[in-house]
């Protein structure tokens, strides 16, 4: 794909044992909408994940009911007291 890792970063994980990998961002595509994710770069035995940080980065939402993706409401803080 053509992406370089440029950092790395610390993970605990759910058996609380400490591991290190690799990073870099992306710029991806899903049913015609863009969005930015950073890239975790996995090592033999990890396994593949699409997140939540993605989903968003798209504008979507997981829907774990009827298991289906739908919009996200996107919010903005204006930073104006009422």
């Amino acid at each position: 794909m053509g992406i370089v890792p440029r950092s790395t970063r610390s993970f605990i994980l759910a058996d609380g044992s400490d591991i290190k990998r690799k990073m870099a961002g992306a710029l991806f595509s899903f049913q015609g909408e863009e969005g930015l994710s950073p890239v975790i770069f996995g090592e033999k035995g990890d396994a593949a994940l699409l997140g939540m940080v993605s989903l968003e980065a798209l504008g979507l939402i997981l829907d774990p009911l009827q298991r289906c993706l739908r919009p996200l409401p996107m919010m903005l803080a204006t930073g104006r007291k009422r």
